[in-house]
């Protein structure tokens, strides 16, 4: 064979090594954050991923966070607004014009370096992202400075779960349980990322937020003999002004304490501890963060950990035990996930001053080809349906937890409803092929204290199945856990009454107010629950149609409020919602914030008028007779009275429903208050509430029906005096609001009395077209 045959046949042979290792691949994840400036007009790191990452449909580009220093996308209006723009455009158009996919998510320099501004600046961000992005398939995740989780799924093998970091550790202003986000709360997070884990078992998991859970870098607490001596070297490397011991002392405090942006700070071991108990049932789960302005690949107990912050700038970064390559260079990392479920990384260096990308890293990390069995493989959509022979109904207890109170933790925790609790009662069996036809389950639904399974029926309406009893552990603060204060917490729950819900459905229809219907089961130990098993199996639960109103779109309260605020066509029916909290006050529930509520429509032809429908029925008849509520009820938390045959201290009772109300009420004069509240009497007839306490058990009502029967006819009967006291102070101070259209205020008086109209203005012509609001103010009740 002459040379260039030889050649001919080593450059064939090269290709189909290269076009196989090619064809192995299923999913490539490029990994780059804190990208957020540009060095002379241009991106030297974007630019070398350009080159040298092949931008097909199998690869995706995710950047860290920190899209954008110092403080996040400024306002349009600021000068610097066009140079943003233009490090935002540069990272979208990594993937401009190809088959790849970019995601953004963001860190705490986009929430405004984490600032007060947070999240209006992220909202800039986000749409600005959304706007230049169409078309080009990029994505900013999560969405309106929610937490997520939000699942991504690459191919058949892979998932990215992304999370916002920031949002967990920001201080001031964000989504919260108002908020219209799909997960509000820390816990629900949590539980979210484990039903995400649960589900893919079987799959590679890729967890990316901003900020890393190791590192061995300046958040990781890293300072040298440098930092010590000459300290204001980390502001301005020029800076080598000597200050021993005195330089000593932020790098100390920061190494030990750390700021909230450090491994070190409380509030982010907190995070760490609480993401990893969750993430680590799970054995091929890689981490992937930014924050850190190096590069670093940490492998710990068999889990992979990857820093890539270094998009833009470059920070040190110390050796460790367990770490298998750190670099204090501008870079990005590449994960490649073969068919054979090989996982190949690999770090690129890029050094802008000699025009260099060199390939500095690459190692096979993980192999989840052969993983161990484990309950959570099975995945509850695909579970064949098991034959077993379970019968129609049990007689069982709904707690037994709460008995065998005696002596003085009696008299301190008191009597409560540990009867009904621990009362044998004749449930249904849920049969999860049979109930309405056969439910599937589609996921793990919220809540600190219950577990709840969301459902789907064969017509698409979807259902929430959850337990009755509480475990309370993942709202007490963890420093308290195992305390004494934790045993109080729990045994607390046995001042709800189990079984109240129940009677709530006929009392609102009685009001005109639209609630779910619940019933009551007990949840075998059925194999058909698969990976959701063993949260329900042998408890006593609550079914629910998640959407009980005829239109089965209900909005949140705050985006009702912004839709109320946006268009003065739309309104609320404030008579409805007057019923709706009247009906509170009846049966005891204090428990009314912001996410207790649902608003379905009516569509009046022009606008909307929005409604309440109330959800979450858990202090129903909440009564407490112990020494410790006696006290704390009379100065602390006031709203804890109890259900008795009056409605004691009716505005603390409301208190943490005064702004709501104060927002949904406002059109309400005495008068109207005055109607409502006789028709609302009137409908609540004795038959009417002997039906509804009848619908619990009837070895419950044997218990406490004629007590609650009595108690409620006293509370309908004192509404009449204690709405009208409640009236009184929400009227002391009133708020008439505009919208973000046009409006005429007109203000006169009539003797003593405040007369105040406000009319729509036409959206073209600007003149007066119709009333929007009327009332009189008394000054006898409005100061």
């Amino acid at each position: 064979m002459n040379l260039r045959s030889f050649c001919m046949l080593l450059l064939l042979s090269l290709t189909i090594l290269q076009a196989s290792a090619q064809d192995s691949v299923q999913a490539r994840i490029v990994l780059v954050g804190d990208a957020g400036s540009l060095k002379d007009g241009r991106h030297p790191v974007i630019s070398a991923i350009r080159s040298m990452v092949k931008m097909d449909s199998l690869t995706t580009v995710l950047f860290l966070g920190d899209n954008l220093y110092t403080y996040g996308l400024p306002d349009d209006a600021f000068s610097n607004y066009s140079i943003a723009a233009a490090i935002l455009d540069s990272q979208i158009n990594v993937v401009k014009n190809t088959s790849a996919h970019a995601y953004f998510i963001p860190g705490n320099h986009d929430w405004n370096h984490e600032g007060p501004d947070g999240w209006n600046t992220i909202m800039r961000e986000q749409n600005y992202i959304d706007i230049h992005g169409a078309g080009n398939n990029v994505e900013f995740y999560p969405k309106d400075g929610c937490p997520g989780p939000v699942q991504v799924n690459l191919g058949k093998d892979v998932v990215m779960i992304l999370m916002d970091s920031q949002w967990w550790l920001h201080l001031y202003d964000k989504p919260g349980i108002e908020s219209d986000c799909p997960y509000k709360t820390k816990e629900e997070v949590l539980n979210q990322i484990d039903d995400i884990v649960s589900k893919n078992s079987k799959k590679l998991i890729v967890f990316a937020c901003h900020h890393p859970m190791k590192s061995d870098g300046i958040h990781g607490g890293y300072y040298t003999l440098k930092q010590h001596l000459f300290p204001l070297t980390d502001m301005n490397p020029r800076m080598y002004i000597p200050m021993p011991l005195i330089g000593s002392i932020y790098p100390i405090t920061r190494g030990i304490f750390g700021t909230p942006q450090d491994l070190k700070h409380p509030a982010y071991q907190n995070m760490i501890n609480d993401l990893e108990k969750v993430l680590k049932h799970h054995p091929n789960v890689i981490f992937a963060a930014g924050h850190e302005h190096n590069m670093q690949l940490i492998q710990d107990s068999s889990y992979n950990y990857i820093v890539a912050g270094s998009g833009t700038n470059k920070t040190r970064v110390s050796k460790s035990r367990h770490q298998l390559y750190g670099a204090a260079e501008n870079g990005f990392a590449v994960l490649e996930v073969l068919k054979n479920k090989l996982v190949n990384v690999t770090f690129y260096e890029v050094k802008d001053s000699i025009n260099s990308i060199r390939k500095a890293y690459t190692n096979t990390i993980l192999d989840f080809s052969k993983l161990p069995k484990t309950d959570s493989a099975v995945n509850p959509s695909t579970v064949t349906a098991v034959s077993v022979p379970f019968e129609d109904s049990v007689i069982v207890s709904a707690s037994e937890k709460y008995t065998g109170v005696t002596g003085l933790k009696r008299l301190v925790e008191g009597d409560n409803y540990r009867k009904e609790w621990s009362a044998k009662v004749k449930l249904k069996v849920f049969d999860i092929s049979k109930v309405k036809g056969g439910l599937t389950i589609q996921s793990l639904g919220g809540g600190k204290q219950t577990t709840s399974l969301r459902m789907k029926d064969k017509e698409g309406r979807e259902w929430t199945l959850r337990t009755i009893d509480k475990n309370p552990e993942n709202a007490i603060p963890e420093a308290l856990r195992g305390s004494i204060a934790q045993h109080i917490v729990e045994d607390m729950v046995s001042a709800s009454h189990p079984y109240g819900a129940l009677t709530v459905p006929l009392l609102a229809s009685a009001a005109n107010v639209i609630v779910a219907k619940p019933e009551f089961y007990f949840v075998p130990d059925d194999p058909a629950f698969g990976i959701y098993r063993s949260r329900v199996a042998n408890t006593v639960c609550m079914l629910e149609e998640r959407e009980p109103t005829p239109d089965k779109d209900t909005k949140s309260t705050q985006k009702v409020m912004s839709k109320i605020l946006d268009d003065n066509d739309n309104r609320i029916d404030q008579p409805q919602v007057l019923r709706a909290r009247l009906l509170d006050m009846l049966i005891g529930d204090w428990d009314r914030h912001l996410d207790q509520w649902r608003w379905a429509t009516r569509d009046t032809g022009k606008g909307k008028l929005y409604y309440a429908v109330p959800r979450d029925r858990d202090q129903v008849f909440f009564n407490s007779d112990g020494l410790l509520v006696k006290i704390v009820s009379s100065k602390l938390f006031r709203y804890l009275k109890g259900f008795s045959s009056e409605i004691r201290d009716v505005n603390w009772f409301n208190w943490e429903e005064r702004d709501i109300d104060r927002f949904f009420l406002n059109r309400l004069d005495k008068q109207r208050w005055t109607n409502i509240i006789d028709s609302f009497r009137m409908g609540m007839t004795d038959s009417v509430i002997v039906a509804a306490v009848n619908q619990m058990p009837p070895e419950i009502v044997a218990i406490d029906g004629n007590e609650i029967i009595g108690k409620l006819k006293g509370r309908r009967d004192d509404l009449a005096v204690k709405g009208l006291q409640y009236y009184k102070f929400l009227a002391r101070t009133v708020t008439v609001l505009g919208t973000n259209d046009k409006e005429y205020f007109k203000v006169t008086t009539d003797n003593d009395t405040l007369n105040v109209k406000v009319y729509k203005r036409s959206k073209n012509s600007g003149e007066l077209s119709s009333l929007m609001y009327e009332r009189k103010f008394d000054p006898a009740d409005t100061k």
